[in-house]
């Protein structure tokens, strides 16, 4: 009977604050656009990696304002290539190419404003910090051609880093969009044997999701 009660109030309390509008919750899936950036002063060939992302958001909301939390797994991938002659073999090329694949969980704390607030649509700002916790990271090297595993050691990557994302959002009805841009505040990769040559991730992505209430 105290369960049935619990469960009761519980449900009563919830359905409440969501007929109210103050509470959401729900999953969200999305794909998203690497760019890398680095500390040398080297001109480099930035490809676009595709990769992905997915994971639930909550929000609160206090008239036009709202705090809205997430965590999510995120894919990301990054490519730079560039060649350069060498000045100590009569300018021979040397041509260098560099793939990153980042696994990671993140977690926005995100502040936003409903610029449109409607029964049926309404229309989002928002921007937060965003800490990530890197879970698998895989760095490759190449020069001419040749691989060079040696020179990056487990060391040289960095946990967990910290970026700043800024985006905007429609809802309609259940179903909401989003399109953000993190940018990087730290670098990601930071490799001794190299001259302490860095990396960090600039990422850009849509999602949909669906709000449960």
């Amino acid at each position: 009977m105290k369960r049935l009660l619990l469960v009761f109030l519980v449900s009563t309390v919830t359905l409440t604050i969501s007929a109210q509008g103050i509470f959401s919750f729900g999953p969200k899936i999305g794909w998203n656009n690497t760019r890398m950036s680095t500390n040398y002063n080297v001109q480099y060939d930035n490809q676009l990696k595709d990769g992905f992302q997915g994971g639930f958001f909550a929000g609160l909301c206090i008239k036009k304002f709202y705090f809205q939390p997430e965590a999510y797994f995120s894919f990301e991938r990054g490519a730079l290539q560039t060649s350069f002659g060498d000045p100590l073999n009569s300018g021979s090329p040397i041509n260098i190419s560099q793939t990153v694949n980042l696994f990671a969980v993140d977690i926005p704390l995100l502040l936003g404003y409903k610029l449109v607030d409607l029964k049926l649509i309404r229309l989002r700002i928002w921007g937060g910090p965003v800490v990530s916790y890197l879970l698998t990271k895989q760095y490759g090297l190449s020069i001419n051609g040749f691989d060079q595993p040696s020179r990056i050691v487990p060391d040289d990557f960095k946990n967990s880093v910290w970026s700043a994302q800024v985006g905007a959002g429609i809802d309609l009805l259940k179903l909401t969009f989003d399109v953000g841009y993190d940018i990087g505040l730290q670098n990601f990769l930071s490799i001794s044997s190299l001259n302490n040559f860095s990396l960090r991730n600039n990422v850009f992505y849509c999602s949909v999701g669906w709000r449960i209430f």
